[in-house]
């Protein structure tokens, strides 16, 4: 039963207490500090220690961020930017010195880490990529030579899909983000599995105690485990279920960003973590450092809705890094699964009038929830926020502040109406109603104070897997990919049913465009009762659907894609690998002219992905027996030359 103590009372609500911020900063920073004001201080989680916050900050001096005493465990990731002269960086830093760090001045940017869901397919068949419908003469065999990442959660080491002819173990490594340091491992926190441990493991009666990690047992919230199932789909090799995914001769690394006590019922779950943002730039880093010069692409079946939808947040500039750092990269991203969940709305607002979002709060809900809206940074535009009951809490300025204390002291409503995001120049409104906000139909009232612009907005609720809010109908279902789904060297995909002659889209499939207009997703793979590793079965498949499934079809297409060019002598560039799936999307069913903001460029053909690696090769064929680091090496320079 929801707590809404003396807001049952109809003229109870206490007002906004506003303030203008002299330092405009991440709203959810804004937030922490509010609430610690009051008392409330942050949780630890696998990686930060209480009262600390894990952070992600675009700086212009690695060494100045490496050097700050405020910062514990940063990671550097990606390389220096010499056009802008920054570097992505992350770290953990104590609350309490949260307003100084943002202060310095080669502190461009810094935000909190937002916490990561699982989103929830495949078709090695129907989208041809199937040995023997590959293009004659092709050399990507199953993917062999290539490395294949997946950051999820629970991975099931012991199943035969994962494991070799002779029975070791085909992981490269396991990150367990939330398990206990060991003395001594080659990572900063968590634990990190070696292949000779885990197929030691695999040699005992029970092979999860033998190594202490393992996925959890089966509830009806996580039949299969999320990550087993992903990584099947990607890169199984069918010796457990005789089924094998689609590029079954990779490598595998596993990064595990869930919490090993994340409840999975009861209302605790709302808040549970499977990672953050942070934590999420430090897996991809730490699957390339494991590959080292081998082609490896990364499967992310996981996200969030806020965010400016615009690729302008520091992790998908992070991963953009990343992956064109060097050849032979590629980030994979399922599109997310919000369609039809009216978590999107978008409007105008003109000078000297006003515009209302209705932001419906269940009742019963047990959850926090977050509302995020971003326009343009030449207008000016004043929140009013009104009480299910009709009462305004009152009006906070642009560049102010604004918070709702109950007569306990605890912060019930924290809302911030900030100017100039320091990474797009966009303003954004955030407002987080705590769990003990009253349920019901909350409208978000918003006054054209200065338009210079269009006026234009587009808002976000944030995901909440058990008793979602959403916006009063009618929805705009546009606009509704992930947050981290934006970026603009990620490769993005939406899920269609293969299993039907007209091959529809899934009804949840997020939609694009970006913010900006750019065409998300690029492509679409089938997402709609997959079968593949069913988790403590060893040898059994259980059947999931989702843009979570249609991911990992992309990624092992992309892997064949890689063995196919590494074979072959060459590199890819991620321009490269996107273009060849766009250019091999199928349509006709459905009929696509161009661009779909949920098929993308429609439907994968890995035959034809393959083909335009065999189109691109030049100069003698070199076998992967033959081919040594220094030749590999020497012929990457060769195409890099070519190519300019």
């Amino acid at each position: 039963m929801v707590n809404t103590n003396s807001y049952s009372n109809a003229s109870a609500f206490p007002k906004l207490m506003t303030q203008e911020s002299s330092l405009q900063m991440d709203p959810r920073l804004q937030r922490i500090l509010a609430r610690r004001q009051h008392g409330i201080l942050q949780e630890a989680t696998a990686s930060s220690a209480p009262d600390e916050i894990a952070v992600v900050a675009k700086v212009t001096s690695q060494t100045n961020w490496e050097g700050l005493s405020e910062v514990r465990d940063p990671f550097i990731i990606g390389e220096y930017n010499k056009k802008d002269h920054s570097a992505i960086v992350t770290g953990r830093i104590p609350a309490s010195r949260i307003e100084k760090v943002r202060r310095l001045k080669f502190v461009k940017s810094l935000k909190a880490a937002q916490p990561v869901q699982p989103t929830l397919a495949a078709g090695v068949q129907e989208t041809n990529a199937r040995p023997d419908l590959l293009p004659q003469q092709s050399l990507s065999n199953g993917g062999a030579g290539v490395v294949v990442g997946i950051v999820d959660y629970g991975c099931d080491f012991a199943h035969g899909n994962f494991r070799d002819q002779s029975g070791r173990s085909r992981l490269m490594s396991i990150w367990h983000q939330g398990g206990a340091r060991n003395p001594g491992g080659t990572v900063r926190y968590g634990r990190e599995y070696t292949p000779t441990e885990i197929s030691a493991a695999l040699t005992q009666p029970f092979p999860y105690d033998a190594l202490g990690y393992g996925p959890a047992p089966d509830t009806p919230r996580s039949i299969g485990s999320h990550g087993t199932h992903v990584m099947d789909i990607a890169a199984g090799n069918g010796g457990g279920s005789k089924v094998a995914g689609f590029a079954p001769n990779a490598d595998l690394v596993f990064v595990d960003v869930l919490h090993g006590d994340v409840p999975f019922t009861g209302p605790s779950v709302v808040e549970s973590s499977f990672g953050d943002s942070v934590m999420l730039l430090e897996a991809i880093e730490h699957i390339f450092t494991r590959a080292g010069d081998r082609p490896c692409v990364v499967n992310i079946s996981l996200g969030t809705n806020g965010g400016p939808h615009d690729g302008s947040t520091l992790v998908e500039e992070g991963i953009d890094r990343l992956v064109t750092a060097v050849p032979n990269r590629a980030v994979v991203i399922s599109a997310s699964n919000s369609f039809d969940d009216g978590i999107h709305a978008s409007g105008h607002v003109t000078e000297g009038r006003t515009s209302d979002i209705v932001w419906r709060v269940p009742f019963n809900d047990q959850s926090h929830n977050e509302f995020e809206l971003w326009y343009s940074a030449d207008d000016r535009i004043s929140l009013e926020l009104i009480a299910p009951n009709g009462d305004s809490l009152g009006t906070i300025p642009p560049g102010s502040n604004g918070e709702v204390v109950a007569p306990d002291g605890r912060v019930e409503i924290f809302a911030a109406n900030r100017l100039r995001d320091p990474n797009n120049g966009d303003n954004m409104i955030g407002i987080f109603l705590e769990r003990t906000a009253p349920p019901g139909n909350w409208t978000i009232r918003l006054h054209g104070t200065s338009i210079a612009s269009s006026g234009a907005y587009h808002a976000w609720i944030e995901r909440d897997n058990v008793r979602p809010s959403s916006f009063a109908p009618p929805h705009d279902n546009s606009h509704t990919i992930g947050s981290i789904s934006c970026g603009r060297q990620t490769i993005v995909v939406g899920s269609y049913d293969a299993h039907k002659d007209q091959r529809p889209i899934s009804w949840f499939s997020s939609a694009g465009p970006t913010r900006d207009g750019r065409e998300k997703p690029e492509i679409s793979a089938p997402g709609h009762a997959v079968l593949a590793a069913h988790s403590r079965t060893k040898t059994e498949v259980v059947s999931k659907s989702g843009t979570s499934m249609a991911a990992p079809a992309i990624a092992g297409i992309v892997a064949l894609m890689m063995g196919e060019a590494r074979a072959r002598g060459i590199s890819l560039s991620i321009d490269e690998i996107r273009d060849a799936l766009v250019k091999s999307g199928r349509s006709g069913p459905p009929a696509i002219d161009d661009w779909h903001a949920q098929y993308g460029f429609g439907r994968v053909n890995a035959a034809e992905a393959v083909k335009t690696v065999q189109d691109k090769a030049a100069g003698p064929i070199v076998t992967s027996a033959t081919l040594g680091t220094e030749k590999r090496k020497a012929a990457g320079k060769k195409e890099r030359r070519r190519r300019a």
